[in-house]
């Protein structure tokens, strides 16, 4: 076709219906947009991670980093002797409280080892008129990070107030550390004051080391693991932002499947758009092609349409996809609610690559629907093109065989190990699963309809439309099918695990009341004498005391987290330990796993394991697996009597406190802090309100999750609503014969509504049968890969009946306002040619 001629064809033809055009644009580009602003949020988030990484770890190359709780300090004096070794710096790592405000990393350094790898731990002596090292070790100061003074609104000499145990500590700000800019919240004190204040002395949490040149850090980290105690582990700097990466990979990775699913929604719009401007088209195109223009300039002439609707609405989405990141990284933090990243604020950071290859797939999408359309152009012949004939895609060739085919090859997938801790072959059946049910639409429509029959004339021609399925309407009931099928398996997932984390809360929030050292951090504690005092109360009738710690097993960069706690048949019930009886007594401590550690670590009960505890390899033996939703990356529950003989810590973290008879929680609370006048802030919260608070975080984690699901249903209702406006305007001479043999304008709308309704049905149906399916596979294969958590299959029938009614209903409603147009005309006018 001639360059010239083809730009005033494309022209004519995107200019011939600015609204429909403009909201096919709109929703390729509110697909783009979703799928940007989901990756966007999460690629900064990391981004974030790494750039903190490095501006602690400075010029190290080398991390020895110890669990929670720490490890001797004398491991320092070894590894700093190394051969090898030219620079090492000990530090002090706690997440402190601060009392009204979270909390906030604090670390403990020496200042004249720490310049040597990171010159930015130390202010500048010519700007503050004293040396940064003297004034960081002059008695209980702290420098902040720019990102720590302006949350906490403190400048040089004001006060910053932790909590360590149960008694607050003042440190006098010295300065801001303008080199820390991209650490994130962070303090910096004296190694010294850190150990005394946080109750760690002779402990490090890591040391930092800088190889000499040409040192081979395989053998140095070869030596250095001969000197390390159990639990302590050897890695690069890196390793943090990677631990990160790891524990919101599974997250990140089915928010990004899911927004992709409304960008190929999108795709079914493009396709019926376009397929409506062909049936409006139909003489210029049998003119083209009389004029000399072959099939093949038809079929780069309705690719360059798609491409023009996918490139306009890829850099629309593109550039709405940055704004909304912005705006959620603002509003509601890098973890989208989830709290993998604390909710901290995070610096822009996009990803152009994975924008690109967004916006590249939309263009993409939307080529493909326009060369689907086009094909059907091209079997149109010329002489009833001219005569201004109706036209309609080609039937599907996909059989019933062809969609059982796509089903079977989809269940071997189900038993595909994860791949880099994620669940591929899940998705990939489900793919396989949702292509069958896209095959499937044709002859399943066919057979659920041929035996349908009705006394009232309008309906049966309703039914005697839909059984036929034009193209275009067959290709947005598949749209509605993907988008349906999806949100009917995403709302069976959050449904079960929303009340198995209901039936998991219930059975192990037992106590009454609940006490925490503090509102945030890990520095907070109670001292044996301060728990054997609220014992003694009189309004306390049984507690329960907790120890938390965090353990480093080998190679692993996540953490295991250490649960110590008494543990009783109670206990075990709201676990729902797997075997739930206790265990007889043995010389080793028993010990109970999650699932998650299970997966990861393939521990079973009955197995002998070791565990690295205060330093020390400590065998123990598996009694049960257990259900932790809160911990994905695995616990152990420990016997607390065991884990105080192991460790010698008799402290506790939080306490669950069961009240004597008749005794409210206020009263309780007072008796509290009336016992422990020192304490200083303790939280109290009562079961319910715990229980409340935290199906409350389990519903902000997947708000995001609903947005796109409600987004990808109404790309596919849109969709449905521009075919029937494309069917209703090829078949104008079909109304006009109707309106002769006594049809009311009215009496064909109903009829639109009727086809509409009957297509909404047909689509809900199946994709109510297809998301059935696809949400076994993501509660039993995805959810297990990804999280490693058994949720029992609840059904929320309200909610899929509301989705099913709406769906019906919209179909239905769109379907009527499409064809308005249609019958606006006159019955003579519409068939005038035909006379």
């Amino acid at each position: 076709m001639n360059p010239a001629l083809l730009a005033l064809v494309l022209r004519g033809a995107l200019s011939a219906s600015a609204l429909r055009t403009a909201l096919t644009v709109l929703s390729i580009a509110f697909g783009v947009a979703l799928a940007g602003a989901v990756h966007t949020v999460h690629t900064s988030a990391l981004a974030e991670a790494a750039r903190s990484a490095r501006a602690l770890a400075g010029t190290a190359d080398l991390e020895v980093r110890g669990p929670l709780s720490g490890f001797d300090e004398r491991v320092f004096e070894r590894a700093a002797r190394l051969r090898g070794v030219k620079a090492a710096s000990p530090v002090v790592e706690v997440d402190a409280a601060i009392p009204g405000e979270g909390a906030i990393r604090v670390l403990g350094i020496d200042p004249m080892r720490a310049m040597r790898l990171q010159p930015a731990f130390v202010a500048n002596g010519a700007s503050t008129g004293l040396p940064g090292a003297a004034r960081l070790l002059a008695g209980k100061s702290a420098w902040l990070s720019p990102a720590a003074a302006a949350r906490l609104g403190l400048a040089e000499g004001a006060t910053l107030r932790l909590l360590a145990g149960s008694a607050e500590h003042d440190f006098r700000i010295a300065g801001v550390l303008e080199g820390l800019r991209d650490a994130g919240d962070l303090a910096v004190i004296d190694i010294a004051a850190a150990q005394q204040a946080f109750s760690r002395l002779g402990r490090l949490s890591r040391i930092d080391l800088r190889l000499a040149p040409g040192a081979d850090p395989a053998r140095v980290r070869h030596e250095l693991a001969a000197l390390v105690p159990p639990g302590v582990t050897i890695a690069t700097p890196d390793a943090a932002s990677d631990r990160a990466a790891a524990i919101s990979r599974a997250y990140r990775v089915n928010l990004d499947a899911l927004a992709l699913v409304a960008l190929a929604t999108g795709a079914f719009l493009v396709f019926s758009t376009l397929a409506l401007a062909a049936a409006r088209r139909r003489r210029e195109f049998a003119l083209l092609r009389a004029l000399g223009v072959t099939r093949r300039g038809l079929r780069v002439q309705l690719a360059l349409e798609g491409a023009i609707l996918g490139g306009t609405g890829a850099a629309i989405g593109t550039a709405l996809g940055i704004v909304a990141s912005r705006a959620l990284l603002a509003r509601v933090g890098a973890d989208l609610g989830a709290g993998f990243f604390g909710g901290e604020a995070t610096s822009f950071a996009p990803d152009p690559r994975a924008l690109a290859a967004i916006a590249l797939g939309a263009i993409a999408l939307s080529i493909f629907a326009a060369l689907r359309v086009a094909r059907a152009v091209e079997l149109i012949p010329v002489a009833e093109g001219l005569r201004d004939r109706a036209i309609d895609l080609p039937a599907s060739r996909g059989t019933a065989w062809h969609a059982a085919a796509f089903v079977l090859a989809g269940v071997p997938l189900l038993f595909a190990p994860p791949l880099a801790g994620l669940p591929l072959g899940g998705y990939a059946a489900i793919a396989a699963w949702l292509v069958a049910a896209v095959l499937a639409v044709g002859p399943l429509c066919r057979a659920l309809l041929r035996r349908l029959r009705s006394s009232s004339p309008i309906v049966e021609l309703a039914l005697a439309e839909v059984r036929q399925l034009p193209g275009h309407l067959a290709a947005s009931i598949a749209g509605i099918v993907v988008s349906a099928s999806l949100c009917v398996a995403m709302a069976i997932l959050v449904f079960s695990f929303r009340a198995s984390v209901e039936d998991w809360l219930g059975g192990i929030v037992g106590a009454d009341l609940y006490l925490r050292t503090a509102a945030g951090g890990d520095t907070g504690f109670l001292s044996e004498a301060q728990q054997r005092a609220i014992e003694r109360l009189p309004e306390i009738r049984a507690s329960e005391p907790l120890r938390l710690d965090r353990l480093a097993l080998g190679a692993r960069s996540e953490p295991l987290t250490l649960i110590a706690r008494p543990i009783d048949a109670r206990i075990l019930e709201g676990y729902q330990a797997e075997p739930r009886a206790m265990p007889p007594r043995a010389p080793e401590p028993h010990v109970w796993i999650s699932e998650a550690a299970r997966d990861l670590e393939g521990w079973h009960p009955g197995d002998r394991i070791v565990l690295p505890i205060a330093g020390h390899a400590v065998p123990v033996r598996v009694a049960a697996v257990i259900r932790d939703f809160a911990r994905t990356w695995g616990s152990v529950v420990m016997p607390l009597d065991d884990f105080r003989r192991i460790t010698g810590d008799t402290r506790a973290s939080e306490m669950a406190l069961h009240l004597a008879p008749g005794v409210r929680a206020a009263r309780a609370e007072a008796a509290i802090r009336t016992a422990l006048p020192e304490a200083k802030g303790l939280a109290f919260e009562e079961a319910g309100t715990l229980r409340r608070r935290s199906l409350e975080i389990f519903d902000r984690t997947f708000a995001v999750t609903y947005a796109l699901e409600a987004i990808a249903i109404a790309i596919g209702l849109a969709g449905i609503t521009a075919s029937f406006a494309a069917l209703a305007w090829s078949r104008r001479r079909e109304f006009g014969v109707l309106r002769f043999l006594g049809l009311r304008r009215r009496d064909i709308l109903r009829l639109l509504a009727l086809e509409g309704a009957a297509a909404g049905a047909l689509g809900a149906a199946i994709g109510l049968a297809s998301g059935i399916m696809t949400s076994f596979v993501l509660v039993r294969v995805v959810n297990r890969q990804s999280f490693h958590w058994s949720l029992a299959v609840h059904w929320p029938l309200g909610a899929l009946a509301a989705l099913i009614a709406a769906i019906v209903a919209l179909c239905a409603i769109g379907a009527r306002a499409s064809g308005t147009f249609a019958v606006r005309g006159e019955a003579l006018a519409a068939v005038k040619d035909d006379a």
